[in-house]
């Protein structure tokens, strides 16, 4: 079902580090590294197309293994400012956008990872339980499409409340882990 109200989902977390700017961002700005931290999936492949550095205009390949899945997509590189931002974009099936910053703190480095997305109907459905409650809304919310599209909108910024909740502790797990590397 197409959704004429769709708004994008924003998850972002930020985490201190003690370790300097210039360390953290050179640990961020590695695919493979940032990668192979991610708790949620298996790295089975991060390179940068063409080998070098990463730099504006880099794409980079991702290979990646959650539960029975492999995801495979690339990743383009919109803004690098070392060592403050890199901004990228997918194109993955449900194309996302990152958004990796570094200020410098009094004990080291402040990280914020943003991620945006506009969800598909699944990954909304995937992220609320299926109790009678939510099945409910669910079909609310196909019958407002079709009635009320102020109150779709409302019941849609819910549901995608919801499913950002459910995605903060995976990138709090992954920031988490760059900090443990990068502290020890």
């Amino acid at each position: 079902m197409i959704d004429p109200s769709a708004t994008m989902v924003v998850v972002s977390h930020s985490i201190r580090i003690r370790a300097p700017v210039e360390r953290v961002f050179a640990l961020v700005s590695d695919p493979a590294t940032r990668s192979e931290l991610s708790p949620n999936l298996r790295s089975l492949r991060a390179e940068i197309e063409g080998g070098g550095p990463l730099k504006a205009g880099s794409v980079c390949h991702f290979r990646q293994q959650t539960g029975d899945r492999i995801l495979d997509y690339h990743t383009r590189v919109l803004e690098f400012e070392p060592p403050r931002r890199i901004v990228s974009v997918s194109d993955s099936t449900v194309p996302f956008t990152v958004r990796i910053e570094t200020e410098p703190d009094p004990a080291g480095t402040h990280l914020t990872q943003t991620e945006t997305f506009e969800p598909t109907e699944a990954m909304i459905e995937q992220a609320l339980p299926n109790t009678a409650t939510n099945l409910a809304m669910r079909l609310a919310y196909r019958i407002m499409l079709l009635l009320d599209l102020d109150s779709a909108r409302r019941l849609r910024e819910q549901q995608e409340e919801a499913l950002a909740r459910e995605l903060e502790p995976n990138m709090e797990r992954w920031l988490t882990a760059i900090k443990t590397r990068l502290e020890r």
